[in-house]
């Protein structure tokens, strides 16, 4: 279209969420046994980790007893599919939270349709456990508000009571949303939406995959900055496409505000470079091994 300027990259997904913890013998089995993922791949100091109805992975970093704990506002979660299961998801969490290593379980005063609760797994990260029944009820589209194909069933996750269907987002935090959104959008070509239409939009996602990043606009002086591996990973086509978008973010990154980037490099599952945007979030632009 005339007068739209073209994204720096074309993404083909937003591909991996990324979170630190102390250690994976602790982290895992809470993530396993409370929120439905797999594990798929688990290598000295880091996992791969799916839930069987979302195609997004989480690579968790293992880096020892100097983890800090994570902010509320840097968290990710699940998707349960009524309010009942959110309810049933606070008990049977409170009632194990010693067992399971919990450091807090708390309910959260429903928003805008939105109903959950959160915990902090032993690794210092929030998780949340949500449920969209009322967005529902008010007129968000069954395939938004219930992200799965196929229900998984009660076998999944027997006697907790719940089911966590989808692993739907994370979150970031930023100090002002109308210049991260020139970035999320201009810079990194992902799309920027609401589930709610009254409140400004600020959940960024791929247009072609459901799940989602929520930006949430705090004053600088409450904003938290955390290290390379609470990141997000974009992927794109080919070597060529991230040489580019390298070259071209280190040329405009005064115009975009980017506060850190670091050269191309190798990893387990591909080659990939990163970068810190103007809130100090970190974003990983990545070719993914075939």
């Amino acid at each position: 279209m005339p007068g739209v300027e073209k994204s720096i990259i074309q993404p083909m997904s937003l591909v991996y969420g990324h979170s630190e913890c102390r250690y994976l013998d602790e982290s895992l089995p809470v993530l396993t046994r409370v929120l439905s993922l797999d594990v798929i791949e688990r290598r000295d100091r880091e996992a791969v980790l799916k839930h069987p109805n979302t195609t997004w992975n989480l690579i968790v970093h293992a880096v020892g007893s100097g983890a800090k704990d994570k902010p509320e506002r840097n968290h990710y979660g699940v998707r349960v599919t009524t309010n009942e299961e959110v309810d049933h998801a606070y008990r049977y969490l409170l009632a194990n939270k010693e067992a399971l290593g919990l450091k807090k379980v708390v309910k959260r005063k429903e928003r805008a349709g939105s109903y959950s609760m959160f915990f902090v797994e032993p690794g210092g990260n929030y998780w949340e456990i949500e449920s969209y029944e009322n967005r529902h009820k008010a007129g968000l589209p069954e395939e938004i508000a219930y992200p799965w194909k196929t229900r998984l069933s009660e076998e999944r996750l027997r006697g907790c009571g719940y089911i966590p269907q989808a692993m739907t987002h994370g979150t970031i935090e930023c100090t002002n949303l109308d210049a991260s959104i020139k970035f999320y959008k201009t810079a990194l070509g992902l799309d920027v939406i609401t589930h709610v239409p009254s409140i400004k939009p600020h959940d960024i996602k791929h247009p072609l995959t459901p799940w989602y990043i929520v930006s949430l606009e705090v004053p600088s002086k409450n904003k938290h900055y955390l290290s390379p591996l609470q990141r997000y990973t974009v992927s794109v086509a080919s070597s060529s496409i991230l040489t580019a978008a390298y070259r071209e973010f280190t040329e405009r990154r005064h115009e975009f505000g980017i506060t850190g980037i670091e050269p191309i490099s190798e990893n387990f599952y591909g080659t990939s470079f990163l970068l810190s945007d103007l809130d100090r979030n970190w974003w990983e632009i990545a070719v993914l091994k075939s």
